[in-house]
Parts: C-alpha cells; sequence; structure tokens
C-alpha cells in the first residue's frame, strides 16, 4: 500500500512538472517564432503560478515574459519581468544561464535606448503595463 501510494505521489508530481514546463517550452518557442502576443498570454495565463515554480523556472518564465512584452511595446511590464528575473538571480547565483543572462542584458540595453529615444523625442514614457489586459478586453468573446 505504501509503495502504491509512493508511486502515485511521483506520478502526480511528474505530470505537475511536466505541465510547468509545457507552457514554459511553449511560451519560449512562440517567442523565438516571433508570436509575442501568444508568448505572453501563455505566460499571462499562469502568472498565479509563479512563485511555486523553481527558481530555474522562474527566472525562464521573467525572462520571456519580459522580452515578449517589451517587442509589444509594454516597456514598463518588461522591466517588472526582467526585475523579477535578476532578483531570482540575484538570490541564487547561477540560476540563469549564460545565454540568458546575454540574452537579458542586451533586452535591458535595449529598454534604455528606447526611453533615451523617447525622452531626447518629448515622448511621454512607456506604458503602465496594462497592455496585455487591454488586449484580453478587447478580444471577441468565444
Amino acid at each position: 500500500m505504501r509503495r502504491l501510494g509512493a508511486l502515485l505521489g511521483s506520478s502526480l508530481l511528474l505530470v505537475f512538472s511536466a505541465g510547468c514546463g509545457g507552457y514554459l517550452g511553449s511560451a519560449q518557442r512562440a517567442y523565438q517564432d516571433g508570436r509575442y502576443l501568444e508568448a505572453a498570454e501563455k505566460l499571462g495565463d499562469h502568472e498565479d503560478e509563479v512563485a511555486a515554480l523553481s527558481p530555474r523556472k522562474q527566472v525562464s518564465y521573467g525572462l520571456y515574459m519580459g522580452l515578449s512584452l517589451m517587442k509589444l511595446g509594454d516597456h514598463d511590464g518588461a522591466e517588472r519581468w526582467f526585475g523579477f528575473a535578476e532578483q531570482v538571480e540575484a538570490q541564487r547565483p547561477g540560476t540563469l544561464r549564460p545565454d540568458e543572462k546575454r540574452e537579458l542584458e542586451a533586452a535591458r540595453g535595449q529598454l534604455a535606448g528606447i526611453e533615451e529615444k523617447a525622452k531626447a523625442a518629448g515622448e511621454e514614457p512607456t506604458q503602465d503595463g496594462t497592455f496585455l489586459q487591454t488586449v484580453r478586453q478587447t478580444e471577441p468573446a468565444p
């Protein structure tokens, strides 16, 4: 009986882990294919689960959510998620892979350039982080 309980518990953990990796991997592929809104939506659907993810998955979530939002023009939202990924990395050094660290640094540089151009042109600051919510509110009902 104990063996059956342990097997069932291991199976549930495996299914839960595969499900988390599934949406993260799917969002990462969507981002890499240039489907930024799809990536942001996939990740946004699971935002309430981020705290339960492993630190490794948290930094991946933060990085790809930030990258997707940046591509969509939601610079404040991107800044928030980049900061989250950096905070996890600071608490657990080595959580970000070297390629992710380079990608994050490049994205930070892009954001800084965008903000400098906007200030030089006298434009208003970037969006307030509600881009994805606005898109969802304007989508037709199923």
